[in-house]
């Protein structure tokens, strides 16, 4: 059994100077959702949840209903987490940060409300978890430990945030240790947005003399940028915040959540490929360059849709029309241990064909990712699904 510990809507992260999805509605949705998950995730930490998979994941659409749509599969003959979808209407992109917020915390409640009687949760405990984030006012930080100066008489620490851009933030405080009294603040840096990436850069903190120093992001493939901070100048910046908002503050009405089965809401009945991407620690999503206009995800699904239905292999015979859910993530070596190994994993439902793709993910943490690496990962990519389905369906064949 796993501890239910983490929450993610596709997808987490994006580019800097573009949107993370095709719509303004679910593009507001996914960065609100980062501080919101995170701050549920770690609300968690206080209650054993247990059940077959430790993870809930969803995907966002727009749709044209008014309301706001959430499906959670309830079954667990899946492979390696628990699915929800989430379907939006185009309100939702104009409303105040944190009545964003507060429907994320919602269709994250109802989900796992909806999963309760099926894992065996308390809905007291379920509570318990709803309330913390509220009472927080559903942010998302974590402070690094104090480390002392060298002569003992100051102490210095990161302060990390989760924004509404669904970007992270941090900020070194420096305090006297006699009195306590906050005596320095570094303006805001970006930072990545999770709570690994968060205990990673603080381990970069060091004293240099009476300044300070650290790294908010490690392993950026354009360059660690390390930020200083010297307390004898006295400056003290504003603490991060990025537009939160204010209940209230819009004029638009928050939408109603309605439950569907998952799977009902069905636009294009057509058999296809549904492709989710996911990045490990010291990688980063939005520094690999698209490929003619595309973004390589995109054209690794293009890649296996033609290849599966021209008939290769007989896997469309074999697929007979079932769908397939494609997870690719990508990890470094020194991180591999955390995910199991390099390869392809299959699984067969009634619902679906389930892939999960473990890859290397080296050839996108260097200084800027060529173009030709990326056009490379696409073709590699595609091979290796199209050889593991080739195999399973010779083998099932062969029988």
């Amino acid at each position: 059994m796993a501890v239910f510990s983490w929450i993610d809507f596709w997808p987490s992260s994006g580019r800097e100077d573009q949107p993370w999805t095709d719509d303004p509605a679910t593009d507001a949705l996914v960065k609100s959702a980062c501080r919101v998950s995170g701050a549920y995730a770690e609300a968690l930490g206080d209650e054993r949840l247990e059940g077959p998979w430790g993870s809930l994941q969803f995907s966002s659409h727009l749709h044209d209903d008014d309301r706001v749509e959430l499906q959670v599969d309830t079954d667990d003959d899946r492979t390696g987490w628990t699915s929800g979808a989430v379907f939006v209407p185009e309100a939702v992109a104009e409303l105040s940060a944190h009545d964003r917020a507060l429907l994320v915390l919602d269709l994250i409640h109802h989900a796992v409300v909806e999963l309760a009687p099926h894992r065996g949760w308390s809905l007291e405990a379920i509570e318990r978890v709803r309330d913390r984030v509220l009472a927080q006012d559903l942010e998302f930080s974590w402070a690094s430990p104090w480390k002392s100066s060298p002569d003992r008489s100051m102490a210095a620490r990161v302060v990390f945030r989760v924004d509404d851009d669904g970007r992270g933030r941090a900020q070194v405080e420096v305090r006297d240790r006699r009195t306590d009294e906050l005596i320095a603040r570094s303006a805001p840096a970006l930072a990545y947005n999770a709570l690994v990436n968060f205990r990673a850069s603080a381990k970069t903190l060091r004293w240099a003399r009476r300044s300070v120093q650290f790294v908010p992001r490690t392993g950026s493939p354009h360059g660690e940028v390390v930020i200083g901070l010297d307390p004898d100048l006295g400056e003290i910046h504003p603490e991060s915040s990025a537009d939160r908002g204010h209940a209230g503050e819009a004029a638009v009405e928050t939408p109603a959540i309605v439950l569907a089965p998952y799977g009902s809401h069905v636009e294009d009945k057509t058999p296809g490929i549904e492709l989710s991407m996911g990045f490990g620690v010291e990688l980063s999503a939005w520094l690999v360059p698209d490929v003619d206009g595309t973004y390589f995800s995109e054209l690794i699904e293009l890649e296996l849709f033609d290849r599966i239905g021209s008939g290769e292999a007989g896997i469309d015979k074999w697929l007979d029309g079932l769908p397939v859910e494609l997870s690719v993530e990508y990890h470094l070596p020194a991180h591999l241990e955390w995910f199991g190994e390099y390869g392809v994993r299959l699984r067969r439902t009634k619902k679906c064909l389930s892939v999960v793709l473990l890859r290397d993910g080296t050839w996108m943490a260097g200084d800027g990712v060529p173009e030709a690496a990326v056009r490379l990962e696409i073709s590699a990519a595609a091979d290796q699904v199209v050889a593991a389905l080739s195999a399973r369906v010779a083998r099932e064949t062969n029988r």
